[in-house]
């Protein structure tokens, strides 16, 4: 153990020392946070009165697992106790007990063969074939023995919005049914199922072009060796991806049209900013500033910490207030709103200087997007941040760590037009194997996915 010094002087220096070593810890630890890929399992050091894991009481409903209703029981066994299973003595007082086990079938794969006929057409001059609806092709030959719809539908959402690689579809085929594929025949199939659904890809965006709040984002992509960027554009009913070499305000306005009605959610990125989307309804991420705000909070001291304290309760105030809007009289909630405009025009007047740096960037920042600041307090389907658009590039997160991106320009559009419609069916609630299976037998034009909605943006 070390004694303090006695010298008034040297206790001062040694406690300097002692503070400016867990200053250096704390930031050393924020740099690795920045570095990481991925998010950390815990935080550096844990909670000394940390909760218990689960559902805390009085939150949420817990339910048991319900047993389904007697006609859904398939099957039932009953076993007798035919005496004491340990000494084999008689039993007395003796009863029944009922559980039901709920399990997975044994699932084998169904061969369904098609006789079906063709002929020569004198007046058409052609020779043609009748199909059945469930067929996918008419090949026949040395193809005719194919993989069927559901088992297609199945590895496309498995692939393309779970993110398990072709390989490890194709092991799960074998082990959990017994149909033997191949990596190489499920990225073929794939990319004949995103052709065929080419038409509702198209009708996505078009959808999208009409949605009232759409919410944007991007995250880095590679197509073989060369560097690319996946997008997402994505409202409550619909959402479009879209793998592009450019990272620039082309993808935005090829997505959402020249003019766009509705409300664009997003980050700060330049190319949301551009001068040809000038004239767009906007509204800029609080999670964004929000995130920087508390780093500077913590990271500046003295005088420099008070802007984004200030900034940070000002911000949070407008969210709070945007949760109380339906319990608030429209008078009452207007002139809150128009006191957080002046409050805040206030703390980013023109003319304030900053002699922190950070602080002057943040504040250059913040009065060049002035404009899409409080936007969602005016438009009730538009909100604070982007963090729908964040969740929506989860699942494109997962496909690139798992199966490393694409490696030609053709396998970047299957990800992009199967994801959107895979992602977008779940949002409509639809079972995405009903939906793919249907469209992969459809004999020529592919089934309505949905219909454009109605938006007034005024």
């Amino acid at each position: 153990m070390t004694q303090k010094p006695e010298c008034p002087n040297c206790q001062r220096l040694q406690a300097e020392m002692e503070a400016l070593r867990a200053k250096l810890a704390a930031l050393e630890a924020e740099l690795r946070r920045g570095r990481r890929q991925a998010a950390p399992f815990s935080r550096d050091e844990p909670k000394p009165d940390s909760k218990p894991p689960g559902r805390r009481p009085g939150q949420g409903q817990f339910r048991y697992r319900e047993a389904p209703p007697e006609g859904g029981i398939q099957e039932t066994e009953v076993v007798p106790l035919g005496g004491c299973p340990e000494c084999g003595g008689p039993l007395q007082g003796r009863a029944w007990q009922k559980q039901v086990q709920v399990d997975l079938p044994v699932v084998k794969p169904v061969a369904r063969r098609f006789v079906t006929e063709s002929g020569w057409c004198p007046h058409c001059g052609k020779r043609v074939h009748s199909r059945h609806p469930m067929q996918v092709s008419t090949a026949s030959g040395a193809a005719g023995v194919s993989v069927g719809p559901r088992a297609k539908a199945l590895a496309a959402e498995l692939k393309h919005r779970l993110g398990i690689p072709y390989r490890k579809v194709a092991e799960l085929f074998q082990l959990a049914f017994g149909l033997e594929v191949t990596a190489s025949g499920l990225c073929q199939a794939n990319a004949r199922l995103a052709e065929k659904a080419r038409p509702v890809y198209a009708e996505l965006v078009e959808v999208i072009r009409g949605a009232c709040a759409v919410y944007a984002d991007e995250t880095g992509w590679r197509i073989g060796v060369l560097s690319a960027w996946l997008w997402v554009f994505t409202s409550q009913r619909v959402t479009v991806y879209s793998i592009d070499k450019r990272r620039s305000h082309e993808v935005v306005v090829e997505i959402l049209g020249q003019e766009f009605p509705g409300v664009l959610t997003s980050d700060c990125f330049l190319a949301y900013d551009h001068r040809v989307l000038a004239q767009w309804l906007k509204q800029k991420c609080f999670a964004h500033l929000l995130r920087e705000l508390g780093k500077l909070a913590r990271e500046k001291c003295g005088g420099a910490v008070r802007f984004p304290r200030e900034l940070t309760g000002l911000l949070r105030e407008a969210l709070a207030l945007r949760v109380e809007r339906e319990k608030l009289e429209a008078p009452v909630f207007a002139t809150r709103v128009r006191e957080l405009e002046e409050r805040l025009d206030g703390l980013i007047a023109e003319g304030r200087r900053f002699t922190d740096p950070d602080n002057a960037r943040l504040y250059k920042r913040l009065r060049k997007q002035r404009p899409h600041l409080l936007r969602f307090l005016y438009h009730e389907e538009v909100e604070a941040t982007n963090n729908r658009a964040e969740r929506a590039l989860r699942p494109a997160v997962i496909v690139r760590k798992t199966g490393g991106c694409n490696k030609t320009m053709r396998g970047a559009r299957t990800h992009a037009i199967l994801a959107s419609l895979l992602q977008t069916l779940k949002q409509q609630g639809k079972l995405a194997l009903d939906y793919l299976a249907v469209l992969l037998t459809a004999p020529a034009e592919p089934p309505k996915l949905l219909t454009a909605p109605v938006c007034d943006t005024s």
